[in-house]
């Protein structure tokens, strides 16, 4: 090839390169901007939420998340194997405590919900109490309750209603979708009996066990200790007022027959009055029962009314 010819093919080479280089780089510039704008997007568009409020303003779910659970065997007893659990709720990762006891085939199962700044560990008499009765039991921990799991306290109220009206997810109604997603990982274990299943709560658990039991038809019973009613007062405010009709127990006490729900109480309780428990007991529907002891116990398991929980469970679950 003589000099020219080079010449002319480097020059058509380079004229070629300068045709396409403008298209390219605009592509590119394209798929940059594409790409800057769905991300952007992503992060601003209006969330999806699993809850809705019914024209009563119970809440309630559209579909539950399929169970995403693990777990780890902590500690084993001639009496009881506890396991670590881990499981999916709302995206985030929800810790538990499950107690098996060894002296019996495909146990029933209580959920537990400690009082408010309880965590699974702290409430370990509990546990052992439903064991050596025969029962499993897979207790949570709550919300911003000293545990594991993340988020804000289910007692900040304040917070719940500002997400409520910001088309967010109250913690209240996370919590709640924390108990029905421990109800669903317990009915994928081969070894736990799912369809003998009942709820028990202390305090503020037991606000969210009434809930949690009346939402799951498939829950046996709720087993309220030292808890009531959060008395909100209606403000005037549709919005505040249907958020708080919303997350009071008493909402739900309609849809809890024909399970039952037994609630215990001490006459000296000086964080939620005997009075309140009274009045939240008053508003539920048979079947029910109502335990009152002298003293000033409050949201732990108690030896004085031990006897009473334990013939309560027997009647429901067996």
């Amino acid at each position: 090839m003589s000099k020219n010819s080079k010449s002319r093919a480097r020059k058509g080479q380079k004229q070629a390169v300068r045709r396409w280089a403008v298209p390219i780089a605009l592509l590119v510039f394209i798929a940059i901007i594409s790409m800057a704008y769905l991300a952007f997007q992503s992060a601003h568009e209006t969330p999806i939420t699993l809850w809705k409020l019914d024209n009563a303003s119970r809440l309630g779910f559209e579909q539950r998340e399929p169970v995403d659970g693990s777990s780890t065997v902590i500690e084993s007893t001639p009496d009881y194997t506890v396991e670590n659990v881990v499981y999916k709720s709302f995206g985030d990762n929800v810790h538990a405590l499950l107690r098996i006891p060894k002296n019996i085939t495909n146990p029933p199962v209580v959920i537990v919900l400690p009082a408010a700044t309880v965590n699974k560990e702290a409430d370990a008499d509990m546990a052992k109490a439903l064991a050596s009765w025969g029962y499993a039991s897979l207790t949570l921990d709550e919300r911003g309750n000293n545990g594991s799991t993340p988020g804000p306290s289910a007692m900040d109220l304040n917070g719940g209603y500002q997400a409520f009206i910001n088309n967010r997810d109250p913690v209240q109604y996370k919590q709640v979708f924390d108990v029905l997603q421990g109800y669903e990982y317990i009915k994928s274990r081969a070894d736990l009996n799912g369809s003998n299943v009942a709820v028990l709560g202390e305090s503020m658990g037991g606000r969210f066990a009434i809930v949690s039991a009346a939402l799951e038809p498939g829950m046996k019973g709720a087993f309220v200790i030292s808890s009531g009613p959060y008395g909100l007062d209606r403000t005037g405010n549709a919005l505040a007022d249907q958020f708080s009709t919303s997350v009071e127990p008493e909402t739900y006490l309609s849809m809890l027959p024909p399970r039952k729900v037994v609630m215990f109480h001490f006459t000296g309780d000086k964080v939620i009055p005997v009075e309140q428990g009274k009045s939240l007991y008053a508003n539920a529907s048979e079947p029910k029962a109502w335990y009152e002891y002298s003293g000033d116990v409050h949201g732990v398991y108690s030896e004085i009314y031990a006897e009473d929980l334990r013939n309560e469970l027997k009647a429901v679950l067996g």
